[in-house]
């Protein structure tokens, strides 16, 4: 589902920000990082994510200004997925427009492990230990586990026999991975500190 909230401006400008400061973190990392992030027991203080987003070298050659649109979008963004109620909301992908090829299925693709990848950087980074996930919480990890190799091998696989099956089947799958994520969040809540 794509992120419609007035509060959070958009991904079109945290993308042209990121850009004027040649980082090299996708909207899909960082919305991965966010949201283990804030499912973890401890949320991860902004030096500790910023680190993983930016590297020394483009940290110090971006201007004043445009760090500031960066930390402006990136603030905007990390309070929005902060309210999130994973029990009662949809969850959010970043809105990107993909062609329909398969150069295009690929790099949706690519995406969604990055997301998926970076959600369980942000939980390490919020100092998740494996006692901390509730039962469904464990399901829900193995689930994505599942769903990065499933990803993984069809990306290797470089073949997309029919565009229209493989899109219905990275629709479903982004569904699969948006619930885990989900319960992955819910499951921490008895973990939080």
């Amino acid at each position: 589902m794509v992120n419609t909230s007035t509060n959070y401006s958009d991904d079109n400008a945290l993308s042209e920000a990121l850009n004027n400061v040649n980082a090299d973190s996708t909207l899909h990392e960082i919305y991965g990082l966010f949201y283990g992030c804030m499912a973890a027991p401890n949320v991860a203080e902004p030096a500790q994510y910023l680190a993983t987003i930016f590297d020394d070298d483009h940290a110090a050659a971006a201007s004043a200004a445009e760090a500031a649109g960066v930390q402006d979008n990136l603030m905007s963004l990390w309070n929005f997925i902060a309210r999130w109620k994973p029990d009662e909301e949809p969850f959010y992908f970043p809105d990107m427009g993909y062609p329909a090829t398969t150069q295009g299925l690929q790099q949706r693709m690519a995406d969604d492990l990055l997301l998926i990848n970076y959600f369980i950087t942000g939980l390490k980074l919020g100092g998740t230990e494996e006692n901390d996930f509730d039962d469904d919480a464990i399901d829900a990890m193995h689930a994505l586990a599942e769903a990065a190799t499933l990803l993984q091998k069809q990306i290797e696989s470089k073949k997309t026999s029919d565009l229209k099956t493989t899109t219905e089947l990275i629709d479903d799958l982004e569904d699969f991975i948006a619930d885990s994520i989900a319960r992955v969040s819910i499951g921490l809540k008895g973990a939080k500190r």
